[in-house]
């Protein structure tokens, strides 16, 4: 074969040559050829043009096949979220008719007085009607495993719903709007009169299909004062009414403080205290603005709770407090509280974690500083084989002290499924009543709030001691639900018990290292 430099200028063509010389790139691969016919001056070998096609029809081909590969993904991605949409319609669908449903089971208890004790009671045909709902709602809840408090809340928007809030309903049925669209419809006309609510939903009800539930929230609220500006007053003297501070347990040992009151109040006392977090501010401080604003809040109410408001208002030094925190609380307030605290962890010699009454577990630090400011110390015996307390006088009706100390301890809270109010303030209750036989010992009582201990009283819902402090609920439909103490005492493990309990020792154990030991009550006897 020639060298291509030897080629003769008639070899260099445009086209397709049909000369011989061309028949010897038969089979040959130019790799690169592209790029040395661009590098050229305007000549390239003959069938040179024919692969440089061939490379642009591969890369046409590539960006056609990788165009349609996108699209194809696209087209998929959209599906996708047509059909998330359609499940979010679905969803709106189903939820309205829940609430039909909750309506109409609310309207049935309410007519047939469903699971009221009729016979002997003393209740009013009101008072009847409305523990007819109570036990619903109480149904509703264990069946849901919700709060009955959110269980009350979905009975009342499906009332609102169906009653006062038709056209909202039919949009929720037809999956326009979501359920949370609706809340906020609910809330918005809640303090209004009926008339008023029609015309507020009548202006505002276009605005759920097209806006967030943020923004529909905001866009409402304006159409309602728009509406009805005169009423603000009354309705903000009505909601007013509701204001509270509300405990919720977090995890890790952290807790909500929530406080629900006026916008006003709310707003200058938030103020105040960032304000006066900036001030405190320094550079040597590791404390973050938002650590340090809790931290002002926290020193500001103790405190003023122990009228002891230090210069600055904040401890600014965090040397000076070992914990996480602004440790007021710890320094300032002496609550009345219950803490269990093994004695291994009181010692030192163990960091297994204490249980804070009303919270649950709390760390062995923690545990020990609150322990350093305790001044009465209780014993606490139990069976040492089985680690249930040893029973009382059965003939007694009250329970003792130390009862209730060791059943308010184990319970935690109220025994209804479901319910989380602390046991420090529910009623003691005799599970079999005293009256029909029931002992006055700790296997035949618990705690219950106090509208469970009414509901178990008044309604068919009955309950029934299964053993190790377990309790089996049965509602007046028929279902059973199981509630456990929040504490199962086992037996203790090494160093074994004394074999005699009265060869127990009496004295409180001795405090953790460098705390102060804490004061022992000598006229507390001891709970069994």
């Amino acid at each position: 074969m020639e060298n291509l430099h030897e080629l003769p200028d008639e070899a260099y063509e445009s086209g397709d040559a049909a000369d011989s010389r061309g028949a010897d790139f038969e089979g040959v691969e130019f790799i690169g050829a592209g790029s040395v016919g661009a590098g050229s001056v305007g000549a390239r070998p003959v069938g040179a043009g024919s692969v440089g096609a061939g490379l642009q029809t591969i890369a046409l081909d590539s960006a056609f096949a990788e165009s349609r590969y996108s699209g194809a993904l696209a087209d998929g991605c959209s599906s996708i979220v047509d059909e998330i949409a359609g499940l979010k319609r679905a969803e709106a669908r189903q939820q309205a008719w829940m609430i039909e449903r909750i309506d109409e089971a609310r309207r049935l208890a309410e007519a047939t007085l469903h699971g009221v004790r009729v016979l002997g009671s003393s209740l009013s045909a009101v008072q009847q009607r409305e523990m007819a709902g109570r036990s619903l709602v109480a149904e509703l809840a264990c069946a849901l495993r919700m709060p009955e408090s959110t269980v009350i809340g979905m009975v009342s928007d499906a009332e609102a719903l169906m009653h006062r809030l038709p056209a909202t309903m039919n949009a929720l049925r037809a999956g326009d709007i979501s359920y949370r669209h609706a809340r906020v419809m609910i809330d918005q006309t809640a303090t209004l009169a009926s008339d008023a609510a029609s015309v507020l939903e009548g202006q505002a009800l276009g605005f759920a299909r097209t806006l967030t539930a943020a923004k529909f929230t905001a866009k409402t609220r304006v159409l309602r004062e728009r509406l009805d500006p005169d009423s603000i007053t009354a309705r903000v003297a009505k909601s007013a009414k509701d204001r509270r501070l509300e405990f919720l347990p977090a995890d890790d040992g952290m807790a909500w403080l929530n406080l629900y009151t006026t916008a006003p109040e709310a707003t200058s006392i938030y103020g105040a205290v960032r304000d006066q977090a900036v001030a405190v501010k320094n550079p040597n401080d590791p404390r973050t603005l938002t650590q340090l604003t809790a931290d002002v809040f926290t020193d500001a109410v103790s405190a003023a709770l122990c009228g002891d408001l230090p210069a600055g208002g904040v401890q600014s030094d965090p040397a000076a407090s070992p914990r996480l925190g602004s440790g007021a609380a710890f320094r300032r307030i002496r609550p009345t509280v219950t803490v269990t605290v093994p004695a291994f962890t009181l010692l030192g010699v163990s960091n297994e974690p204490a249980t804070l009454e009303g919270y649950g577990p709390i760390d062995a630090d923690a545990a020990r500083a609150l322990a350093g400011q305790s001044t009465v110390w209780y014993r606490m015996l139990t069976d040492p084989k089985t680690g249930a307390p040893i029973a009382l006088d059965s003939t007694t009706y009250r329970p003792t002290k130390a009862m209730k100390r060791y059943l308010r301890y184990v319970d935690g809270t109220c025994r209804f499924p479901g319910c989380s109010r602390a046991a420090r303030h529910c009623d003691l209750d005799h599970t079999k009543d005293h009256q029909h036989g029931g002992p006055t010992e700790c296997e035949n009582l618990s705690h219950l709030c106090r509208k469970h201990h009414r509901l178990k009283h008044q309604t068919t819902w009955n309950v029934k001691q299964l053993g190790a402090g377990s309790l089996e609920w049965t509602s007046p439909g028929g279902l059973s639900y199981i509630t456990e103490p929040d504490v199962l005492l086992t037996a203790p493990g090494p160093p074994s018990p004394p074999d005699d309990a009265d060869q127990a020792e009496t004295k409180p154990p001795p405090g953790p290292p460098d705390l102060p030991t804490p004061k022992y009550d000598p006229n507390a006897a001891p709970p069994f």
